[in-house]
């Protein structure tokens, strides 16, 4: 098959990783292969798998793999080559050695409770073969870093299940809710396509046709739908994983409760874009598109920011922001590179490729969260969590200017070109709008 070479990369560069990660640091084995995983994801960007443009199946694969594969090389090339060859130095397990509950008593209503844990660094299994594969194991699949020493800070607070028996129910429960929200926002989808695509369909549904006929409603559907779906998606891995780490009490640290804070954050905090990216959204891929941002900051601007005159930390902090979702962007567009580069792709939207586009709609928060930061300094309205949630009116607000913003952004910048690259086009009639948009959440 034509994707032969990306198959083999998705396959092998997570077993080559453990592989090195596993041996001991001044094995020669280790130092031949050290380099392995940086060639062959370098390799597979500038070469990637060619195949026929007519070929569904391959362009619905090679998005997938993608997509999957670049996900794989930032995430392992962190792991390997961010902080050195000796990587046990830099990453190490954290084990709990003492929580406490300790009562604060002021006087009447404001006693108070405070939980405090003391953990210490966990050796690394040097002398054990099999310790270190299972170190590896642990460190590579830690994507939030939980239970090591770069665990991320902003994990949604979560509220555990007390029993294995209690985790599994409420798991299986999040896991029909998923399945549910999947299948109803494709069914919805599915439903407006027809309605914009067939005439005699739409006949039957007219009113039901001007609502959906409105570019402004397909809009909001289509930016819904794709946070659904892609909510769903996440949600529906970590929790059929979870079942079986927590079930069968297997994978170490998987199998403890404690390992599976909520994927998600809560709706509260979407009164910004900053924070929706930085509370709401999963953080799965979080540290492994910081760390080369955080190290040509530590380059240019020296590892100490508090010392910098404070332009100069305004523009460390803008640097890092743009290298952040600059590399997210690079993840999520790589699936529609794959695809352009494979078939010699001549019919972008517009001027630019639309791997360019899923790349932009990246950027483009970025540069919302620095006009938002600005605008509200500017203005001297406040901008912080604690703050916005104590004003209805401020929190309302912007609900409702961040949800305005995802619903222009959502289909023009990622839904749109991204579903042209995978195959789906629009047919030319008039008034479809982005009946190619809902026909691809429906189906893919």
């Amino acid at each position: 098959m034509a994707l032969n070479t990306l198959q083999l990369a998705c396959a092998t560069t997570p077993l080559i990783t453990i592989t090195i990660l596993s041996l001991p640091t001044t094995s020669l084995i280790r130092q031949i292969l050290y380099p392995l995983p940086a060639l062959l994801f370098f390799q597979t960007l500038i070469s990637p798998p060619k195949f026929p443009s007519s070929d569904i199946d391959a362009i619905q694969e090679a998005f997938k793999l993608g997509t999957l594969y670049s996900s794989f090389g930032f995430a392992f090339c962190h792991y390997l080559y961010a902080y050195g060859y000796n990587t046990p130095k830099y990453f190490y397990k954290l084990k709990l050695i003492n929580k406490s509950s300790n009562n604060n008593e002021n006087g009447g209503a404001n006693n108070t409770k405070e939980k405090s844990e003391e953990f210490e660094r966990e050796e690394y299994p040097e002398n054990s073969w099999w310790g270190r594969v299972k170190w590896s194991l642990s460190l590579v699949t830690a994507l939030r870093g939980i239970g090591w020493n770069f665990q991320i800070s902003s994990l949604p607070e979560t509220k555990f299940p007390s029993s294995k028996g209690a985790c599994i129910r409420q798991t299986a429960v999040t896991i029909i809710l998923a399945h549910v929200s999947w299948f109803t926002a494709g069914a919805i989808c599915g439903f407006i396509a027809r309605l914009l695509r067939d005439p005699e369909f739409a006949g039957r549904y007219s009113l039901l046709h001007s609502l959906f006929g409105n570019m402004l409603v397909q809009m909001a559907v289509v930016s819904g739908a794709w946070g659904i779906r892609n909510i769903a998606f996440t949600v529906l891995l970590s929790s059929y994983l979870k079942i079986i780490f927590v079930g069968l009490e297997v994978g170490g640290g998987w199998g403890d409760i404690q390992q599976w804070p909520r994927m998600f954050g809560y709706f509260e905090d979407c009164w910004s874009v900053k924070s929706v990216w930085g509370k709401v959204w999963h953080q799965s891929i979080r540290k492994c598109i910081q760390v080369p941002g955080d190290k040509i900051a530590n380059m240019v601007f020296g590892t100490d920011p508090k010392r910098l005159p404070y332009p100069i930390q305004l523009l460390r902090r803008v640097f890092l922001l743009f290298s952040a979702f600059s590399i997210s962007g690079f993840i999520h567009a790589s699936g529609s590179y794959f695809i352009v580069v494979g078939t010699n792709y001549t019919q972008p939207p517009g001027k630019n490729p639309p791997w360019y586009y899923t790349f932009l709609f990246f950027i483009s928060q970025a540069l919302f969260i620095i006009v938002e930061e600005v605008t509200f300094w500017v203005l001297g309205v406040f901008n912080t969590g604690a703050e916005v949630k104590k004003s209805k009116v401020r929190w309302i607000f912007g609900i409702g200017y961040t949800t305005l913003w995802f619903i222009w952004c959502t289909p023009v910048l990622w839904a749109d070109p991204e579903s042209r690259v995978v195959g789906f086009m629009p047919l030319g009639m008039e008034g479809e709008g982005y009946a190619h948009v809902f026909d691809r959440i429906d189906r893919f």
